[in-house]
Order: structure tokens, then C-alpha cells, then sequence
């Protein structure tokens, strides 16, 4: 790969909403979360990677101890065509958190921010 190729993949998790429509804070209420979290993962192989990531799926949907699991079944769209946090069991993953581990090249960055200083900030 020349050098000024890179791969990345981002992600959030939270949310950036400091108000609701009213301007009221809502911060850390019921639905909103007090944290926003921004990762990104440099991928020096993703080919490598989405073909491992491929055969731990296939592992996984034909591994009877995960029969009758709703977000493996195909027609739902979940992890039975990509593996996500929100939707896999603790075990899966377990599995794709080994797997990452365990591939050469891979980098990780994140940004936590407590949306309480953001609003201070704002304010």
C-alpha cells in the first residue's frame, strides 16, 4: 500500500445534543447520554481483516450454541451480515475483540468528552 494510502474506520457512541427543542438541558436525562465518545481504528490490511471478520461470522452462524439468536438471523440485517456492538451478544463480542487484538497493524484513537464541560463551555 503506498504510504499516503490509510485506511480508517470511525464510530460514535452518545450523542452531541446539549438541548432539547425548547432549550432546555438535557443533558445526562433519560434518553440522552452525558458522554459523547468519537474512535477511530487505522487499518493498515483491511482486506486481511474484512476476510477474518468473515470467516468469525460464518464460525458464529453456524455454531449451534447461537441458534435461535434474533440478531443472527438474516432476514433482521443484523450481525448475520456485519457485526456490531449494539446488536451482538457479550460472547461475540468477546470473539471479535480477541480477533482485533490479535491482528497485526491495527490502531486505535478515541475522544471522550463529558458533555457537562461542553455545556459549560457553551454556556
Amino acid at each position: 500500500m503506498p504510504p499516503d494510502q490509510r485506511h480508517y474506520f470511525i464510530d460514535e457512541a452518545g450523542d452531541g445534543v446539549l438541548f432539547n427543542k425548547r432549550g432546555r438541558v438535557i443533558v445526562g436525562t433519560e434518553g440522552n447520554s452525558r458522554f459523547f465518545m468519537l474512535g477511530l481504528l487505522h487499518v493498515e490490511d483491511p482486506a486481511s481483516l474484512g476476510a477474518k471478520l468473515t470467516v468469525l461470522r460464518k464460525e458464529v452462524l453456524s455454531d449451534p450454541y447461537f441458534a435461535g439468536i434474533p440478531s443472527l438471523q438474516p432476514e433482521r440485517r443484523k450481525t448475520a451480515l456485519a457485526f456490531h456492538a449494539k446488536d451482538d451478544l457479550p460472547e461475540i463480542r468477546k470473539m471479535v475483540f480477541d480477533l482485533l487484538h490479535d491482528t497485526p497493524g491495527l490502531r486505535f484513537y478515541a475522544l471522550v468528552r463529558d458533555k457537562k464541560s461542553v455545556l459549560a463551555e457553551v454556556r
